[in-house]
């Protein structure tokens, strides 16, 4: 640690500028005039000022590769080497020192002298909350995740996120975080724990039982191997607003999401019930509410005959649903003999009793559990829908005559749409359909002026197509929709539709 303290000394040149501090008196000449103050501005802001300055340039920023970057350790010391005045604010600003993720370490884990830096870190902020972060990837790196564990197990206390993420306990052993005294997660409000490998044989050893009190607990993430089960039993899930869970006991999953009774949103990713262990209808007689539940997403890996989403889909009333989204994805080794039971029924029991719905999403994943047909009666139970997705669900001419609107004298499905996105939705459709359900929900600003009567549905905003299967009309060099039509949709788009084809628009 010393040697870093040493490492943060001013490096400029003229580092050791005199400062002014702001109760400092002008300097005057011999006649008394103020003799006005050559320095840099730099040198001359308030302590209060260059702190917000420093902390401003630590927030997490955009990231060339999507999402948001934080600060690093780099980032902070660097703070400290412009001169002696920023290292003085540096040092003594406890919330510059708790924007970055701790112990510190690389890709490889925790190295060389990753643990004196954690230490310094830790005495820097307090006693601000810290975000702790432990990725011991690669199985014999020469890592000392081990010495500092027992580090971050002390700072428990001032704990407000603990995230793990690693391939299995061979890489990381939670032993030293078995011992954490019950009380301690009083600041602790979001917790991920992420095995890359999630095979049961990656675990060894102690589970991480220690969040039962953690009164300020609202966000979990986890996605652990099916042997972790006894971590499910310390979580405080009544507690919990947001969750994300990836687990292959489905059964597990319909049951701690019936205990959540305040969560907000929800992600399960799982695997699909046995044909001998699948839930029945009679979760329909003891359906659960979830009243404060505004985003729910379900993905179901099938291989095989049995339940996969329809548990979920008739355990629960959900008033307050405003987004779903349901994923059936293919999962190895599959049994031929399949056969995956139709979902519309236990959809249409959850979207009749959750009138709010603005988002609904649906990938097949090239199982026919939602057939062409489904699709108008489904909708007409979603009537303040703004946003629609289907991937790999299939849609014939009279879904487009649904959504097509005719005037005023009649209301078609989904009035409030403005978002439409269809990714492989075959080819049982004729362009005719699909332009004229686009054409009537689309018109420009000279159009609208001149309609008697405003329209009764929402102007489309964002469309969206893409398909492998959709041939249309076929020329030597051409596959696709008509040219007139194609010409249309570069019309629609110069007047303002956000408009996405492929190949064909």
């Amino acid at each position: 640690m010393k040697n870093m303290l040493v490492a943060a000394e001013p490096a400029t040149a003229d580092s050791d500028a005199p400062v002014a501090s702001v109760s400092e008196r002008p300097i005057l000449d011999p006649e008394g005039a103020i003799v006005p103050d050559a320095r840099p501005p730099i040198y001359t802001l308030p302590f209060e000022l260059l702190a917000e300055i420093m902390a401003l340039a630590l927030t997490r920023r955009p990231w060339k590769y999507g999402g948001e970057q934080s600060a690093t350790a780099t980032d902070v010391l660097g703070l400290c080497q412009v001169c002696s005045y920023w290292r003085e604010v540096a040092l003594k600003t406890a919330r510059l020192w708790n924007t970055i993720h701790l112990p510190i370490a690389d890709w490889r884990g925790v190295r060389g002298e990753a643990p004196a830096q954690t230490e310094m870190f830790f005495e820097r902020s307090a006693p601000l909350p810290i975000s702790v972060y432990i990725h011991p990837f690669l199985t014999g790196s020469p890592t000392k995740t081990d010495e500092v564990s027992a580090m971050v197990a002390g700072m428990a206390h001032r704990w407000k996120t603990f995230e793990v993420s690693c391939q299995s306990t061979k890489t990381f052993d939670p032993t030293s975080f078995t011992r954490i005294s019950p009380g301690s997660l009083t600041n602790l409000e979001r917790v991920e724990l992420c095995w890359s490998n999630r095979r049961p044989s990656s675990w060894h050893g102690s589970e991480l039982d220690i969040f039962s009190n953690a009164p300020r607990l609202r966000d979990v993430k986890i996605e652990v191997p099916l042997a972790t089960s006894t971590i499910f039993n310390s979580m405080p899930w009544s507690q919990l607003t947001r969750l994300s869970l990836t687990y292959d006991s489905p059964q597990l999953c319909l049951d701690v999401l019936a205990s959540c009774t305040k969560l907000v949103t929800v992600y399960i990713d799982t695997k699909q019930w046995l044909e001998s262990d699948a839930p029945h209808n009679s979760y329909v007689a003891r359906s659960g509410l979830l009243a404060h539940l505004t985003e729910l997403r379900i993905r179901s890996r099938i291989c095989s005959t049995g339940e996969y989403l329809a548990p979920f889909l008739r355990r629960f009333r959900l008033p307050a649903l405003k987004t779903l989204g349901l994923s059936v994805q293919l999962s190895y080794p599959v049994t031929y003999e399949y056969f995956v039971d139709w979902l519309t029924p236990a959809l249409t029991f959850l979207l009749a009793q959750s009138p709010n719905l603005q988002r609904l999403r649906l990938v097949n994943g090239g199982w026919d559990s939602i057939y062409a047909e489904d699709m108008p009666d489904i909708l007409r139970l979603t009537p303040n829908l703004t946003e629609l997705l289907l991937s790999e669900v299939e849609v014939d001419d009279n879904f487009f005559e649904a959504l097509r609107y005719a005037g005023p004298d009649t209301m078609p499905l989904v009035s409030k749409l403005d978002t439409l996105a269809l990714f492989d939705v075959g080819e049982f459709f004729e362009e005719v359909s699909f332009g004229e359900m686009i054409r009537s929900r689309w018109w420009s600003d000279e159009e609208r002026l001149a309609m008697p009567t405003p329209p009764i549905v929402t102007q489309l905003k964002h469309l969206r197509f893409w398909s492998e299967d959709y041939e249309g009309i076929r020329t030597n060099d051409y596959v696709g929709f008509t040219r007139e039509l194609v010409k249309t949709m570069g019309e629609y788009r110069l007047q303002g539709l956000d408009l996405t084809g492929s190949n064909y628009f």
